[in-house]
């Protein structure tokens, strides 16, 4: 447990042993709802999450779903330190940043609502990377990435292009309730920027004691309503802590080739129809070995390195960069 971690830079572990933290965080909060309040539940976010009786019944259970959680990891914490004689923390509740990895699980990113019910996902990674051309043998597409442009600027259409340096493996991604009858008449995508920072807020208040990962999309027009919103809710201390906000890009032609692409129950069953179509393995792990020799060794000893296309974004920049002396 990361409650035991010893850290080899003094200034961190004086740091725990005066305030010891633990983060615990969930994702697929909103497919969690959805299955458990049905459509009903879409369509109140749909009309903005008003307070109608029906609304303030939704909020209530919310709460009360959030607040048993996080009594309970706290409890779970608790009870973990008094029987290894180690300080309490006073907060163990975070909603982390989540993407790719809990897709993987086909779940929602965090606490944030889909995309939309059916999506392409878009992945970027560098040009014949091992898990990449795993992905092309199991069936998924793969795609010059949007910095990928020939000499007039237009996009390159060719993966294998010698002027193309970065891929993007396309993914045909479907939430769980997809086929859930009447919530293909919600349009997600369109749910509204103070719904959102509703959402998040119920989050943020029942359930999370350090800070919740959110980025609220908005359009131009909602601008205005949700500065105010948030204005209120430092004002009034309500709890608000922070959120990303990230304009919402409805026109998929002047930005093509996006991390998510909304896609019609149709085009999806197309799309699925087409990776199984080109798939060579099913045995995803076996094409990754055949790709990354290291691969199957590293996950032997634990020693396999996680990659991405950003670069440190945590404090662990601010520890040495040399080994520590034996």
């Amino acid at each position: 447990m990361l409650l035991n971690h010893k850290f080899i830079e003094p200034r961190y572990q004086y740091s725990r042993e005066l305030d010891p933290i633990v983060g615990v965080s969930f994702t697929g909060l909103f497919d969690f709802f959805v299955n458990a309040f049905g459509a009903d539940w879409l369509r109140w976010w749909a009309e903005g999450r008003p307070a109608t009786p029906e609304g303030l019944e939704f909020k209530r259970q919310e709460q009360e779903y959030l607040s048993r959680w996080k009594d309970t990891v706290h409890r779970t914490v608790w009870d973990y330190c008094d029987r290894h004689g180690l300080k309490r923390p006073n907060r163990c509740t975070t909603v982390q940043p989540s993407g790719t990895k809990s897709l993987l699980t086909s779940a929602s990113p965090g606490w944030h609502p889909p995309k939309a019910q059916r999506f392409i996902r878009r992945i970027t990674f560098r040009k014949n990377d091992p898990v990449a051309l795993a992905c092309i043998d199991y069936g998924y597409s793969v795609i010059p990435s949007q910095s990928d442009k020939d000499e007039k600027g237009n996009l390159l259409n060719d993966a294998f292009d010698p002027r193309c340096q970065e891929w993007l493996v396309e993914i045909p991604v479907a939430v769980p309730w997809a086929d859930l009858p009447g919530a293909d008449d919600i349009e997600i995508g369109k749910f509204s920027a103070l719904a959102q920072m509703d959402f998040y807020m119920q989050v943020q208040k029942f359930y999370v004691r350090h800070n919740t990962s959110a980025t609220i999309e908005l359009r131009e027009n909602e601008i205005e309503a949700l500065g105010a919103r948030i204005y209120e809710a430092v004002r009034d201390d309500e709890g608000y802590i922070s959120a990303a906000l990230l304009a919402r890009f409805d026109d998929h032609q002047t930005f093509p080739r996006l991390p998510f692409e909304p896609v019609s129950k149709e085009q999806y069953n197309l799309l699925v129809k087409e990776v199984l179509k080109q798939r060579r393995t099913e045995d995803f792990h076996a094409a990754l070995s055949r790709y990354d020799c290291s691969y199957g060794a590293a996950t032997l000893t634990g020693e396999l390195a996680e990659f991405g296309p950003a670069g440190c974004d945590s404090d662990k920049c601010l520890l040495p960069e040399q080994a520590p002396s034996s």
